[in-house]
């Protein structure tokens, strides 16, 4: 552990040097703090610059003396008399699992007398309650939904994984509670190499927003959210038998790495729509059933060729879920099988606004 102090008047050079003592470190220059020549040692995650100064001055000072080597370091701001100490911002990368730590033994150093904060840090943003409701998420586990909201209003900060397009709604106050890991869709193998290490930590919950499938395994560890953004366009074929229909499309999306709870729409021809086999899939999934007309379906402007049939003129099913998804982008295309099943999949394209 190791502490870099800053201060120039006798008491924040006596504070100072309690806290070198007691922690171990040293103090630097306004010039070595500006230009950032000080040295860390190699390895050392638990460190973090103290500004032995009044607040207001605290802040003046980080504001204008960050340079590329402090911008990743946690900065405390200590009173000169050390009456107080606060963080004022927090470590990135490496450091900042070890922002608490030399935090707690900065209050230590000072002693009983020391306010450790001028008021609760809870509430700095929302918890993910209306996040959840808003985008009609399904939720893994009711207990640990409890325990991640009890986290976020107490002020705690909070890993939150997705390969969806994820924005905050407020991109100075939100980051302060939420750190989010965001995987581009074509990385969706690393983000589940990411699930199932996070799933082995016990200690600390993390947040997965995402409408890839996971696994059917109970996980009492992590919160998984799953938004409904999927669309699914359905062709009817005269020989396909409706009750081998819905299991077979369930299990169809997990073999394609997607959960069936993210379907939010079944879209099928305005023919098809009533027909035993629409509204049994979208039962099956706890969707709704949209419908479009001949002359919607053949305008729809889908991505790629309309179908793999060279004698075939459109692709039905691509059309409905590309229209149902509001042009969203096609991940599935045409799936088949043996019995006459035939479904595209499209997903929404628009943000997620984290934490709503």
């Amino acid at each position: 552990m190791y502490v870099i102090c800053y201060g120039k008047s006798p008491k924040a050079l006596e504070a100072g040097g309690k806290l070198i003592k007691d922690i171990g470190g040293r103090y630097i220059t306004g010039t070595e703090l500006l230009t950032g020549s000080f040295v860390i040692a190699e390895g050392e995650t638990k460190c973090a610059i103290v500004m032995i100064l009044p607040l207001e001055a605290a802040i003046r000072a980080m504001g204008e003396t960050v340079t590329d080597k402090t911008r990743d370091l946690p900065v405390i701001a200590v009173s000169p008399e050390g009456h107080y100490a606060a963080i004022i911002k927090r470590g990135n990368s490496v450091y900042e699992q070890g922002t608490d730590e030399v935090y707690a033994a900065v209050l230590k150093s000072m002693g009983p007398f020391c306010f450790s904060e001028f008021e609760s840090k809870s509430e700095i943003t929302s918890d993910l309650t209306k996040l959840i409701s808003k985008y009609n998420m399904a939720v893994n586990s009711e207990a640990v939904l409890d325990k991640v909201n009890a986290a976020i209003n107490s002020g705690e900060k909070i890993n939150v994984y997705t390969d969806l397009p994820i924005v905050f709604a407020d991109p100075v106050i939100d980051p302060m509670t939420y750190s989010l890991h965001s995987y581009p869709y074509d990385l969706r193998d690393e983000f589940i190499k990411q699930y199932k290490a996070t799933k082995n930590d016990k200690n600390v919950p993390s947040v997965f927003i995402t409408c890839t499938y996971l696994g059917d395994e109970e996980d009492d560890t992590n919160l998984i959210l799953v938004p409904k953004l999927l669309s699914l366009g359905i062709e009817i074929k005269v020989k396909t038998d409706p009750g081998y229909c819905r299991p077979a499309i369930r299990q169809s999306l997990i073999n394609h790495l997607l959960n069936p709870m993210s379907v939010a729409k079944v879209a099928a021809t305005y023919s098809a729509r009533e027909s035993e086999m629409v509204t049994g899939i979208a039962e099956e999934l706890g969707a709704e059933v949209i419908s479009y007309d001949a002359e919607q379906i053949a305008n729809a402007n889908a991505p790629m060729s309309m179908t793999f049939n060279p004698e075939k003129k459109n692709d039905t099913a691509t059309a409905l879920a590309f229209l149902a998804s509001s042009e969203g982008s096609i991940v599935i295309r045409r799936a088949t099988s043996a019995k006459g099943l035939v479904f595209s999949a499209a997903m929404n394209r628009d943000n997620i606004i984290l934490p709503e």
